[in-house]
């Protein structure tokens, strides 16, 4: 239980990539696959129809996954922005190394939540239904559809074949999701632990003050 709960909430980047890993050699399996449409014999043509209404709605869900990636590296854009203006605290005090530590951390886990969002758009395999178009004697030629069983396996391979794409692009925008939150909770850390410290030092420095009657005349004068 604690290790799957590190794998996916601490290091969702490595273990997406080792999701997606498994899901690519079931693709290959798959596309490589034979199908049996014998149990349909006679509503073939009633399954094309809903396989292609099917294919149409997995291609909007690969659109929204890609979006909602966008999303994601225009929040890591903002946060990186923000973290380098902390930067400058840091330069001023680099002895505070329990704020430098959560800041490294963060921008960490940003970089890495912003490559994961932009391998979402490196998965460029999609099988959607669109007729064949040749180039003949400087002529494009339409090609007749094929036939009815052929074109009801192709649609059904295609289908199995985009459900894993998409759950892909899913795993990799899901955890560019976690590896931005990661960082903002390393930034929050790092700012609570800043503040701490410095009233820390403000609560020790006035004690000394307190305590010590010549520092107090010092300070008078």
């Amino acid at each position: 239980m604690l290790i799957q709960f590190l794998k996916q909430q601490v290091f969702p980047g490595i273990y997406a990539t080792y999701v997606n890993r498994q899901i690519s050699l079931i693709y290959e399996r798959q596309r490589k696959s034979e199908v049996d449409v014998s149990a349909i014999k006679g509503k073939e043509e009633e399954y094309i129809l809903k396989l292609k209404e099917e294919i149409k709605i997995q291609f909007d869900r690969k659109v929204k996954i890609e979006d909602k990636a966008k999303s994601l590296l225009f929040i890591i854009t903002l946060a990186i922005t923000t973290i380098t203006f902390s930067l400058n605290y840091l330069k001023e005090n680099s002895n505070q190394l329990t704020p430098l530590i959560f800041i490294v951390l963060s921008i960490i886990y940003f970089v890495f939540g912003g490559l994961r969002a932009l391998q979402t758009f490196n998965i460029k395999q999609f099988h959607v239904d669109q007729p064949t178009i040749d180039f003949q004697q400087n002529k494009f030629v339409l090609m007749p559809e094929k036939k009815t069983i052929s074109h009801l396996k192709e649609l059904i391979i295609s289908k199995s074949l985009n459900d894993l794409i998409n759950t892909k692009t899913s795993n990799l925008t899901y955890a560019s999701f976690i590896l931005i939150r990661n960082g903002l909770i390393m930034f929050v850390l790092f700012f609570i632990s800043t503040i701490s410290i410095l009233h820390y030092e403000s609560k020790t420095k006035n004690e000394i003050v307190s305590k010590c009657p010549a520092v107090k005349e010092i300070k008078k004068q």
